[in-house]
C-alpha cells in the first residue's frame, strides 16, 4: 500500500470508530432521558396525588360545621405548606 493508501485507510477505520462511540453516546443519552423523564413522572405523579388530597381536605372542612373546622385547620395549613414546598422542590428539579 502507498502512504497515501494506509493514511486513509487509518482515517476511515478512525472516523468509523468515532461513529460507534457517538452512537454509544447516543444510546446513553436517550436512557438519561428516559430516567429523566422517569423522574419527572415521579414527581408529577406526587404533586397530583398531594392536590387530589387537598382538595379531599377542603371537602372535609366544607362539610365540617362552622365550630370544628378549626380542628382541622392545623392540619390543613401543614398540607398546604408541605404541598407548596413539594412544587417548589419538583421546579428547581425541572430546570
Amino acid at each position: 500500500m502507498t502512504e497515501k493508501k494506509d493514511f486513509l485507510e487509518k482515517q476511515k477505520a478512525q472516523i468509523a470508530e468515532w461513529n460507534k462511540q457517538i452512537e454509544e453516546l447516543m444510546q446513553t443519552a436517550k436512557k438519561a432521558q428516559v430516567d429523566a423523564s422517569v423522574k419527572f413522572e415521579n414527581y408529577i405523579d406526587d404533586l397530583r396525588e398531594r392536590l387530589d388530597d387537598m382538595r379531599l381536605k377542603m371537602e372535609d372542612v366544607k362539610k365540617t360545621g362552622d365550630s370544628s373546622w378549626q380542628d382541622l385547620r392545623t392540619g390543613m395549613e401543614k398540607a398546604w405548606k408541605d404541598l407548596a414546598d413539594a412544587f417548589d422542590k419538583a421546579r428547581s428539579r425541572f430546570k
